[in-house]
C-alpha cells in the first residue's frame, strides 16, 4: 500500500511540475513575442489591429495538429485562400511558418510525457528530408500543384483518422519490428514530397501507419507523428524563408503566436474531451475541406484565387 502512495505521490508531483513548466514557457514565449514583434513589425498596433483574427486561425490550427498529427495546414490554407484572399503560395509560407511553431511547441509537450518510436525516427527523418527538399527546390509549389493536392490530400488524410477512431487496435507497445522500416521510409518519403506543396501529409501518414499497420500503440504513433511534423515544418520554413523568396512575417506573427497557445493547450483538450469524438470532428474537417477545394476548382476552372 505505502508503494502505491508513493508511486502517485510521485505521479503527482511531475504532472505538477509538468504543468508550471508548461505555463511558464508559454509566458516567456509570449514576452519573447512581444519584444521581437515591436522591434521588428512595421507599424506594430496598426498591423495587429488589422490581423489579430489570425492568432484564432493559428490556435485552431495548433490543436488540430498536436491532437491527430494531421497538421495545421488543414486550417491555415484554406482559411488563407478563402477568407484572407492569398495566393496559394503565399497560404502555403504562412501555413509552414505557423506549423514550425505549434508542432515545435507540440513536440516538446508530447516528448514530456510520451515515447516517441525511436526505430521509426531513424528512418523516417531523413526520408521525409530528401522528400521536402525534391518538393520544394526541384519540383517547386506553385499555385496549380497547390490547388490540385490540397483537396485530394486532404480527403486521404481524413480517412486514416477515421479509421483510427473507429479502430480500437488494443497495442501498447512503442516500437516496432525492424521488418516495418522500410515501409516507414517510403511513406516519410511520400509524406515529405506532399508536404513540401501543401504543408500536410508527413505527421498523420506515418502515425496511422505505426498505429494500424505496425501495431504501435496510440499514444506513441501521435507523439511521432507530431515530432516528424514539426522537423519538416521548420525544415521547410529553412527553405522558403532563404531560398524561396521569404516568410510573410506580417501574417504569421500572428498565427504563430495562435500555434503556441493552442500547442500548449492541447494536451489540457486531450485530458478533458473524448478522443474518438475530437478525432471525428479532426477528420470532418479534412475531408469538408478537400470537397470544398475539389468543388472551387472544378466549378471555377481551377481559379482560386
Amino acid at each position: 500500500m505505502n508503494e502505491f502512495l508513493t508511486f502517485d505521490s510521485k505521479q503527482t508531483k511531475q504532472s505538477f511540475w509538468s504543468i508550471r513548466i508548461r505555463k511558464l514557457s508559454l509566458l516567456a514565449f509570449l514576452i519573447f513575442w512581444l519584444i521581437l514583434y515591436f522591434l521588428l513589425a512595421p507599424s506594430p498596433l496598426t498591423l495587429a489591429s488589422q490581423r489579430w483574427t489570425l492568432i484564432l486561425t493559428g490556435f485552431a490550427g495548433a490543436m488540430i495538429g498536436n491532437l491527430s498529427a494531421v497538421g495545421g495546414g488543414l486550417v491555415f490554407i484554406p482559411v488563407m485562400i478563402f477568407i484572407c484572399k492569398l495566393p496559394p503560395i503565399i497560404a502555403l509560407k504562412i501555413a509552414l511558418a505557423s506549423q514550425c511553431v505549434g508542432m515545435t511547441s507540440g513536440a516538446i509537450s508530447w516528448l514530456g510525457k510520451t515515447p516517441v518510436c525511436r526505430k521509426a525516427l531513424v528512418f523516417a527523418v531523413p526520408a521525409l528530408l530528401i522528400g521536402s527538399t525534391v518538393s520544394c527546390l526541384l519540383i517547386r509549389p506553385n499555385p496549380f500543384l497547390i490547388k490540385a493536392l490540397f483537396g485530394p490530400v486532404s480527403i486521404i488524410l481524413g480517412v486514416p483518422v477515421l479509421v483510427t477512431a473507429r479502430k480500437q487496435t488494443g497495442a501498447t507497445k512503442s516500437s516496432i519490428d525492424s521488418r516495418w522500416l522500410m515501409p516507414v521510409f517510403a511513406i516519410s518519403l511520400l509524406g515529405g514530397l506532399i508536404s513540401g506543396c501543401v504543408a500536410v501529409g508527413e505527421g498523420e501518414v506515418v502515425a496511422a501507419f505505426l498505429m494500424l499497420a505496425a501495431g504501435v500503440d496510440s499514444a506513441t504513433s501521435i507523439a511521432t507523428g507530431v515530432t516528424l511534423l514539426a522537423v519538416t515544418s521548420i525544415y521547410l520554413t529553412i527553405i522558403h524563408q532563404f531560398f524561396l523568396g521569404g516568410i510573410p512575417w506580417d501574417y504569421a506573427w500572428f498565427t504563430a503566436l495562435g500555434c503556441a497557445i493552442g500547442a500548449a493547450l492541447a494536451p489540457i483538450v486531450a485530458r478533458r474531451f473524448d478522443e474518438r469524438k475530437l478525432k471525428y470532428a479532426f477528420a470532418a474537417i479534412a475531408i469538408l475541406d478537400g470537397c470544398l477545394f475539389i468543388y472551387q476548382s472544378v466549378n471555377i476552372g481551377g481559379h482560386l484565387p
